[in-house]
């Protein structure tokens, strides 16, 4: 009999917090799973990001091999973006987890675009993806009805903030609970020998009160707050405590988190940071341009208007370049940058292009020289970049694509990639609909900043097992890969786990 194997992330739960809440009785379920497997820290090249972490694990591949380098990558031939989905994945020769058509297979609440559609980030149901035997992939949202928690009001009064926070938290404690019941399931003997879920709301969580959680472990109190987080973390371990009795007893359990938190201080925007350099410019804004970039195109999402859909179907009859051109000017994450008088641009938070002629529809950069040029003094810029408050600068690495990955699709990567800088400033989100943005800003109600390294959790029954090292999310798929061809969780003697999974990494 195939071994069970059930993956559980867990991004931005360091070991150390992991511990901290478990010694305050918090966590006492994923603490028995620590406390029963081998860990091994995860050493990586991949942005410590939820999206970035998530594709390089289910592709068993670094962003050299799939050319996603945060979830996303940008099209060619265009200035939008697409992320990574079912059908992405179906075409990278690394898709480890997800490659034979015969074996089945269940992904929950993973940041993987659904079959169907977009991604979809619904706080009331969950998404699962299933794999059947014939290779077909098929889609449903799980969802119950809940009634709201009890949480406590807070006795004084003027704190909107903390009302929001409540709000938030029960969200997100509605959202796990939904996950766990879910998982106990589909997670059940006659599931899958592979099963998947992300309990994506840990992570939102951890940036939002990283501080607040980091002082209750330690035994402060955060009134307001302490009960509301504290339920949360319940929940979390009680759906995890559901799956460790649910499942049959040859399962091997995985507990993955990409990444873990420190303290934040600051969030650094890089197209604000090209902007004020002149490597980026704007539009001329207008009544017409606010009216499309605040009014209209967010009402088109939130009607569930979606672009990918129809570029496709506008492929199909040769208007698919028409359609992107038409679609930029509508578009609040693009449609405010002016093309003909840019240089460079973000479209992830870490990555940087620079505007090629010949591959980009407006491209101001003849290859070669200028553009190499250009890369040059934006590395320079940023290594020199200094907090106008301390001082001190806070890039500490930027490399061209081909220093960091050598994959096949390093040439679909941002051509500068900021691979290092100090752990508490986040890198802010890409998007930036104004021009005044500020380089530096305020985090906007995070505490958090999320930092390598994590880990890998192992609990089952591999008696000599063990996983290369140093260990990365593209190296943990192929030990999975190769734990699903044997019939067995006991190996033999005469074929020892560790070079058995090192074969082909």
């Amino acid at each position: 009999m195939k071994p069970r194997i059930v993956v559980l992330g867990l991004s931005g739960l360091s070991e150390d917090l992991l511990h901290s809440l478990g010694r305050a009785g918090w966590l006492p379920n994923l603490e028995d799973l620590l406390g029963r497997g081998k860990l091994f820290p995860l050493d990586d090249l991949v942005p410590p990001f939820v999206d970035a972490e998530w594709t390089a694990l289910l592709a068993g591949a670094d962003p050299g091999t799939t050319g996603f380098l945060e979830g996303s990558r940008k099209k060619d031939g265009s200035y939008f973006s697409e992320k990574v989905s079912v059908a992405a994945f179906e075409q990278l020769s690394g898709s480890l987890l997800m490659s034979r058509p015969e074996e089945e297979a269940l992904f929950l609440d993973v940041p993987l675009g659904g079959v169907l559609g977009e991604a979809n980030d619904r706080d009331d149901a969950v998404r699962v993806v299933i794999k059947n035997g014939k290779g077909l992939w098929s889609e449903e949202l799980f969802s119950v009805p809940l009634e709201r928690s009890e949480v406590p009001p807070e006795k004084s009064s003027g704190r909107d903030s903390l009302e929001d926070s409540h709000v938030f938290i029960e969200a997100m404690t509605h959202k796990t609970i939904l996950q766990g019941l879910a998982l106990s399931r589909f997670s059940g003997k006659s599931s899958p020998d592979l099963v998947v879920a992300a309990f994506g709301g840990l992570d939102r969580i951890l940036s939002r009160f990283y501080r607040e959680i980091r002082l209750l472990s330690q035994g402060f109190e955060r009134p307001g707050l302490k009960e509301p987080l504290r339920l949360f973390f319940r929940v979390l371990d009680d759906a995890v405590g559901r799956v460790l009795s649910g499942c049959r007893k040859d399962t091997l359990f995985l507990l993955v988190s990409g990444h873990g938190y420190g303290p934040l201080k600051k969030s650094l925007n890089l197209n604000a940071f090209l902007a004020s350099r002149q490597f980026l410019a704007f539009r001329q804004s207008g009544p017409r341009n606010a009216l499309l970039h605040r009014v209209v195109s967010p009402l088109l999402r939130g009607m569930g208007v979606r672009r990918e859909p129809i570029r496709k179907i506008l492929d199909r009859i040769g208007l698919g370049r028409v359609a992107e051109r038409a679609g930029e000017p509508l578009s609040s994450e693009i449609g405010h940058i002016d093309w003909a008088r840019t240089r460079a641009f973000a479209l992830t938070r870490t990555g940087i292009y620079l505007n090629m002629r010949g591959t980009n529809p407006r491209g101001t950069l003849r290859p070669g020289t200028e553009a190499r040029a250009l890369g040059e003094d934006i590395i320079r810029s940023l290594k020199g970049l200094l907090d106008p408050e301390t001082c001190q600068p806070v890039i500490r690495d930027v490399r061209w694509r081909e220093h960091l990955y050598d994959g096949p699709r390093t040439g679909e990567l941002p051509h500068l990639i900021v691979s290092e800088w100090d752990p508490s400033y986040k890198m802010g989100d890409w998007r930036m609909p104004e021009p005044e943005g500020e380089v530096f800003c305020d985090p906007r109600g995070r505490t958090g900043s999320p930092v390598r390294p994590g880990f890998l959790c192992l609990s089952g029954t591999l008696p000599g097992f063990s996983f290369p090292s140093p260990l990365s999310m593209a190296r943990i798929a192929p030990g999975i890969r190769r734990m699903l061809d044997r019939e067995t969780a006991v190996f033999p003697p005469d074929n020892p786990p560790s070079s058995f999974l090192s074969e082909s990494v």
